[in-house]
């Protein structure tokens, strides 16, 4: 009786077994990253055995910066049934510290305060000490003489231990003066390199159905808008005769709490992390939506204009990214663009030349707005912000100042004698304009100049002699000569302009020219 009773509850055993859960607790590695502009989507893969029956993959040391919703998980074998997929953050288990020079920060950062502490409790007694040293306290009684000599000794008594005691304190004060400046260096050190203090990770628990033991590879990716990229153009003037170099860049940043260890890297346009509303082609009646401006410390974002379409970018190499806020450089790819220089000069503002350049098919490229710095012959020239958008897919780049064109403007009688005659003040302006190539090209010049623009009545006559060569816009009293320059010619422009106006009118002021897409959030440095 005793044996067959023995056998069921081995049985029962054995059967409760078979139908328990088992936990699988495992980390995978991160293949793959997609960066957008403000945010990230990490994709893992991990090789596991799994047992036959039901059991639950519990995958740690995830980001605690997952965004709700963008799970998506999947295995190598078909016949494996997901039941459920659940993410939480442990707050107990501690993720792995990454930086072991910051974790070393971190000890003696710990250390110093408890040094801290110690001092303050011992600061804390001698106050007490010789707070109370005089306190209340008479030699001898009130009706009661005390000899000479008692008195000098305890004077004596307490003189000393008010002199240990102070001395003690600021022994005390100079020991927390150098504690508190260490712990300040150790501080500006975290958040120079960046750190995320936050220690807690995800974890995400699938529970899965497997009809037999087996190695299977699980694939998993979310979303994190604790990440993002900012392109960094470098743009290349080497001669009228050669095409620009354009070198595009990103600035890409992981503040995820998550390393990104030799990885694949690729970067997009696109806004995931914007809503997961339907698409619409029909957006007529609704406004472009603003996007939300993402919170990480110590990265600042700014919104940018882009064309209403989505640019992928494939990195080459595998790159690796702390996760400490801070930019680093990913080379995206070199173009040699063809395009058509110019030198826009304005010598009533500035005796120089600028450098213009008009590149036709720009749009081609789908690159985004961003900073650039500008090189001219090898000689950086500045940093501009570019405007990728290009009306008639042209864009017009500033290059920066050249010295190789010079110009000298006189103007003569503009406002100093006026001539009355009747009624009328006339007003007469000759101008002297003269334009120098010093350089060892021939040079395409665009110039500009302005004259007053009136309203049309009958008051005021205006006229304007010698700019057959010009085009003249008389709505802004803007004139434009187009020409071009031999190695070392000078070429010289004259023309005269006249204002006939009652005197109650003189001079009008220039009528002001007024120039008059998807917005997304881009960080920016």
């Amino acid at each position: 009786m005793k044996t067959k009773t023995t056998f069921l509850i081995l049985t029962a055993i054995s059967l409760m077994s078979y139908g328990q859960n088992k936990d699988i607790e495992s980390t995978a590695e991160i293949k793959s990253v997609t960066i957008y502009n403000s945010s990230a989507e990490i994709n893992y893969r991990k090789e596991l055995m799994l047992p036959e029956g039901k059991s639950t993959v519990v995958f740690t040391d995830l980001t605690p910066f997952i965004v709700e919703n963008t799970i998506n998980i999947s295995t190598s074998s078909p016949d494996i049934d997901i039941i459920t997929v659940t993410d939480k953050i442990n707050y107990v288990k501690e993720k792995k510290e990454q930086n072991n020079t910051n974790s070393a920060f971190q000890d003696s950062i710990a250390r110093l305060n408890n040094e801290l502490g110690l001092l303050k409790c011992k600061s804390d007694a001698l106050n007490m000490e010789k707070d109370l040293l005089f306190k209340g306290e008479s030699i001898g009684g009130v009706s009661k003489g005390v000899s000479t000599a008692e008195i000098e000794k305890a004077s004596a008594f307490f003189s000393k231990r008010y002199y240990e005691i102070t001395t003690e304190l600021f022994g005390q004060t100079e020991k927390e003066k150098s504690i508190k400046t260490r712990l300040t260096k150790f501080n500006n050190q975290i958040n120079e390199t960046g750190t995320n203090t936050s220690k807690a990770c995800s974890e995400i628990q699938i529970t899965v159905i497997n009809a037999s033991a087996k190695n299977v590879i699980f694939t998993f990716k979310f979303l994190t808008d604790k990440a993002g990229w900012a392109p960094a153009y470098d743009c290349k003037y080497q001669g009228t005769g050669s095409p620009l170099i354009f070198v595009f860049r990103a600035n890409v940043f992981n503040a995820s709490g998550t390393p990104w260890e030799n990885v694949d890297v690729k970067l997009s346009t696109a806004s995931p992390t914007d809503g997961f509303d339907t698409p619409s082609l029909n957006s007529k009646n609704k406004p472009s939506p603003r996007p939300k401006t993402p919170n990480v410390s110590g990265v600042k974002f700014r919104d940018i204009e882009v064309a209403n379409s989505i640019a992928e970018y494939n990195i080459k190499h595998k790159y690796s990214i702390p996760s400490d806020s801070k930019p680093y450089l990913v080379d995206v790819n070199t173009f040699d663009i063809k395009a058509d220089f110019n030198y826009l000069l304005i010598p009533k503002l500035d005796p120089f030349g600028f450098l213009m350049a008009r590149i036709p098919d720009w749009n081609k490229y789908n690159l985004i707005p961003g900073t650039t710095n500008i090189y001219n012959r090898g000689s950086y020239m500045g940093k501009t912000f570019l405007n990728t958008y290009a009306e008639n897919d042209t864009l017009s780049l500033y290059l920066g100042k050249d010295n190789n064109v010079q110009s000298i403007r006189k103007e003569s009688n503009s406002t100093n004698q006026q001539n009355i005659i009747g009624n009328y003040t006339v007003d007469k302006s000759a101008l002297n304009i003269s334009v120098r190539n010093t350089s060892s090209e021939i040079l395409v010049i665009q110039l500009l100049d302005q004259v007053p623009v009136y309203n049309d009545n009958e008051k005021v006559k205006f006229s304007i002699d010698n700019i057959d060569d010009a085009i003249f816009n008389k709505n802004e009293g803007l004139l434009t000569w187009n020409f071009k320059l031999s190695p070392n010619e000078t070429k010289t422009i004259e023309y005269k302009y006249e204002i006939k106006a009652p005197k109650s009118e003189g001079r009008d002021n220039y009528h002001e020219y007024k120039r008059k897409f998807r917005t997304i959030s881009c960080p920016s440095w």
